[in-house]
């Protein structure tokens, strides 16, 4: 009996140690887990980006000449009209002062001639009051008279048909199909009086026309004579007009103004440089800023004009700006395979600069309240998908439901709870014992 229970012993040492040994020997040490919680899901578009002046203005010479002035310099704030750079004008100075000596000289010859003129000017003018009037004769009103007989009779025609309709289903007595046949002769013949007098009111009209045409006519024959002496004068003014035009469009020339409200992005030139027609002397960027992003063409569904975001600059990543989409390219770049997108800045700031590289998000979509994990935590069979839980000290198998992938990760809707630890799956069996490490 004594033997007996010492065997019974040694049976259960021995099977306790070889439990012992094969939980020690395929126990794997220091499994990576992530422990769940719940937690929202912001869907975006992630993009680096430049910013960029809404406007850019290469400022460019076209003439020759010495650089004089140049009142601003690079990175210097202007307004639209500010004068930016002034070339030397003193020829072009002296071409302007010979053409307006020109020209007043010319149109104090033509006030000698403007007062021999003066009646014919007049008589034509009174033959062009007297054609005006004739053409003003208004048919408006007599075409609306029409217009409102043609409707009447239209709507009196459709009133017999349905009188007639009625009478023939016997619905009424055919006196009444006799008073609406009247009534549409009635109209009609209205109708035709007015056009009648409408006849006879063009015809009037034209008549009128034709006669203030005759005097118009006359009139200016009578001017024309009157005027042959006056034309030589006038053809000197706008000779010498043309003239103080030419000189004042090249005086133009030799001061180059600001087109818009923006900042000088570089200058490439100096005070006494000699400048060639053509030569690019300012780029000026407008104050308004925009940001280009080039994401792949795949990333299109992500985005859409009026969608908000933000945007870091590199030089200051903590610091983030809201921005809007304003803009997306109509056509993708078939080399890189993207397409351009340009968004603006919610609210001025003094932080973004043109050529400045900035990190841009624009956020899609928001979840709430979900439950999200590595895609490459889940493994699969019989088309069922599965995690690993630790559960004091062993690895257990749990089925799970996903609803949808974002990148990397999925959203489990069923099979976790918020505080279970999941475990990375390599090596791991159901029922495996496990040590968790780091998370």
């Amino acid at each position: 009996m004594k033997k007996r229970y010492i065997v019974i012993v040694l049976i259960i040492l021995i099977a306790a140690f070889g439990f012992f040994y094969y939980q020690n020997t395929n126990k794997v040490d220091n499994v990576e887990y992530i422990t769940i919680q719940r937690t929202d899901l912001v869907n975006s578009l992630r993009a680096s980006g430049i910013v960029k002046p809404d406007r850019t203005i290469n400022l460019s010479s076209t003439i020759a000449e010495n650089i004089e002035v140049i009142n601003y310099k690079e990175g210097d704030n202007v307004n639209k009209g500010d004068v930016l750079i002034e070339f030397d004008d003193n020829t072009a100075q002296a071409n302007y002062k010979q053409a307006l000596a020109q020209l007043n000289s010319t149109k104090a010859s033509l006030e000698q001639t403007e007062s021999t003129i003066k009646e014919s000017e007049a008589q034509i003018s009174l033959a062009e009051v007297r054609l005006e009037n004739a053409k003003e004769i208004n048919d408006e009103s007599l075409l609306e008279e029409i217009n409102q007989a043609e409707l009447e009779i239209a709507n009196a025609k459709d009133e017999l048909k349905r009188r007639e309709y009625l009478y023939d289903n016997g619905a009424i007595e055919k006196i009444k199909v006799e008073e609406q046949k009247h009534r549409v002769n009635v109209l009609e013949s209205n109708k035709i009086i007015l056009e009648q007098r409408l006849i006879e009111l063009k015809k009037t009209r034209n008549n009128k026309v034709k006669e203030a045409i005759e005097e118009l006519k006359k009139a200016e024959i009578a001017y024309q004579s009157a005027q042959k002496q006056y034309h030589v004068a006038e053809e000197n003014v706008n000779s010498a007009q043309a003239d103080l035009n030419r000189a004042e469009v090249n005086l133009d020339k030799y001061i180059i103004n600001s087109p818009i409200d923006g900042k000088i992005l570089t200058q490439n030139i100096e005070v006494s440089e000699y400048i060639q027609p053509g030569q690019t002397l300012l780029t000026i960027g407008s104050n308004e800023l925009q940001i280009e992003i080039s994401p792949d063409e795949k990333e299109l569904n992500l985005i859409s004009i009026g969608d908000h975001g933000y945007v870091s600059p590199d030089a200051y990543p903590n610091r983030k700006f809201e921005v809007k989409i304003v803009k997306i390219a109509s056509s993708v770049d078939p080399d890189r395979g993207t397409i351009n997108v340009y968004l603006k800045p919610i609210e001025d700031n003094e932080i973004l600069i043109p050529n400045m590289s900035v990190s841009v998000e624009v956020i899609n979509e928001t979840i709430e309240n979900i439950i999200l994990i590595p895609e490459n935590y889940i493994r699969e069979d019989n088309n069922s998908k599965y995690v690993y839980i630790y559960n004091n000290g062993i690895a257990q198998r749990k089925e799970i439901t996903i609803k949808e992938s974002y990148q990397n990760e999925v959203v489990v809707s069923e099979g976790l709870n918020e505080g279970d630890q999941i475990l990375r799956p390599e090596k791991l069996s159901d029922g495996q014992p496990v040590e968790i490490g780091s998370e």
